[in-house]
């Protein structure tokens, strides 16, 4: 692996949140049990964040991060100041409204799966406000689709943390470590994976495209996953 694909994948591993919980699968007999599923898209942020690959500051102690600290800062700003002409082609474009329409066509081509209402965007990504969500839902099972987008030094990167918590007692059986005092506790999941987009070299020409080609295709590779159980 050359040193370029390296830092394309520790970029995507970043935005990912690196999540110590390992992924899940759903399984044949959790696709028997499913009924119908709620489902919600979780997406705070209503613009482009641009960000800058973080200096290692080593051993350099807390004067040395205090430097590392300043220089990252005005490389964000000079950055910002970069990417001023894709902010220019999007002021007219709504990421939440793309990837809302991508998902909903995503899952809609389900062969065994089936959603009980269309996705909706949610803009606060709490714990309450996913406890509402679970709890307003009738459905079988509640799956949450967190989504994250940024520009880091000229690249673009979209990623989408997926889980789905059973409500069905026939699906409550499946569940890892069951801990019935919050069923958003992680031990009750039944499904969690994490996916990935990277287009490099951004420009201000085709922020738009790449953006747009960012929710499809993490919208494609949830519907691929949820359509082979293992």
């Amino acid at each position: 692996m050359n040193l370029r694909n390296l830092f394309l994948l520790l970029s995507i591993a970043a935005l990912a949140g690196c999540a110590t919980t390992p992924p899940m699968s759903v399984t044949k007999q959790e696709q028997h049990e499913l009924g119908p599923v709620a489902g919600a898209l979780f997406i705070p942020q209503n613009s482009l964040l641009v960000t800058v690959t973080p200096t290692n500051a080593g051993g350099a102690g807390l004067l040395g991060a205090l430097i590392v600290a300043g220089i990252d800062a005005a490389r964000r700003s000079s950055a910002e100041s970069a990417a001023a002409p894709m902010f220019e082609q999007l002021h007219d474009y709504d990421f939440r409204a793309v990837m809302k329409q991508a998902s909903n066509d995503a899952v809609g081509s389900l062969e065994t799966i089936k959603f009980a209402a269309p996705l909706n965007v949610e803009t606060v990504n709490s714990s309450t406000q996913k406890r509402i969500v679970f709890d307003n839902a009738s459905a079988s099972a509640v799956m949450f689709v967190d989504v994250g987008y940024q520009l880091q030094s000229g690249n673009l990167y979209v990623s989408a943390n997926v889980v789905m918590y059973p409500k069905s007692d026939n699906l409550r059986q499946f569940r890892n470590k069951p801990n019935d005092s919050d069923p958003l506790n992680s031990g009750n999941a039944i499904y969690r994976k994490t996916f990935n987009y990277a287009k490099l070299n951004v420009s201000a020409t085709d922020i738009k495209q790449g953006l747009t080609e960012g929710a499809n295709n993490i919208a494609s590779q949830l519907a691929a996953d949820l359509n082979h159980p293992i």
